[in-house]
């Protein structure tokens, strides 16, 4: 039995008693300590402690490059306003363009007025009248004109005569009364010039027959009203 034990303890085999230290042994008693004991496996695959894994953020998408922020370019009208052409130099002093014209209680801001206060101011020898053209440049098909005796005229009576040029054609002549308006439409295809002529019968022609015919003056109040070119 001696040469027994001492083979096993030869062979490092060492039984777990309730004082024994578990150092070489897998299963230790419960008073045995365990600093050195080696852990039973249970199997399972260890937990690996790698970093921890993130989503991989968006790459913005870029706007489209063809799209514009602003807001889109109004579409070109096809129709105008002849006073906003301009007028060609030389227009006499009484006459005013992009006037505001009222006719019948209605207010025409773009219109082209010929008034006089107690007599025109014509140079003396000429006819006291208006005359006023526009280039057209040959861009427009149609020309509408509106003629008209103001609601300022203090003459019911009072008689307008307006006459058209295109091109130095004359486009016949109309004889426009107080609360009456007429319309013309003219075709103006190709057409570079227009030119406007407006007079009232028996104006007084200059200062100084104003101040001979104090009470019985008479002066324009007329107006073409709103001129409009289309396209």
């Amino acid at each position: 039995m001696y040469l027994a034990a001492a083979w096993l303890a030869a062979a490092g085999v060492a039984g777990c008693g309730d004082t024994n230290s578990c150092q070489n042994t897998i299963n230790c008693g419960r008073d045995n300590t365990s600093e050195q004991t080696q852990a039973v496996s249970t199997g399972a695959p260890p937990v690996s402690a790698g970093p921890t894994s993130t989503a991989p953020s968006e790459t913005p998408v870029p706007p489209d490059e063809t799209e514009s922020s602003g807001p889109p370019p109004s579409p070109v009208s096809d129709r105008r306003y002849l006073s906003e052409l301009g007028a060609v130099e030389g227009a006499d002093s009484d006459t005013e363009v992009d006037a505001t014209a009222v006719v019948g209680g209605t207010s025409y801001d773009h219109s082209v007025t010929f008034v006089c206060s107690a007599y025109c101011n014509n140079a003396p020898g000429e006819k006291p009248q208006s005359v006023v053209s526009f280039n057209l440049g040959g861009g427009y098909r149609t020309l509408t004109l509106k003629m008209a005796v103001l609601d300022s005229s203090p003459d019911e009576s009072e008689t307008g005569t307006f006459e058209v040029y295109l091109d130095g054609v004359p486009q016949g002549t109309r004889h426009v009364r107080f609360g009456s308006p007429e319309t013309q439409t003219l075709k103006v295809a190709g057409v570079n010039r227009v030119r406007l002529v407006a007079h009232r019968p028996g104006t007084v022609p200059n200062a100084a027959m104003a101040g001979a015919q104090l009470l019985d003056t008479v002066v324009p109040h007329l107006a073409w009203l709103d001129p409009e070119l289309r396209r």
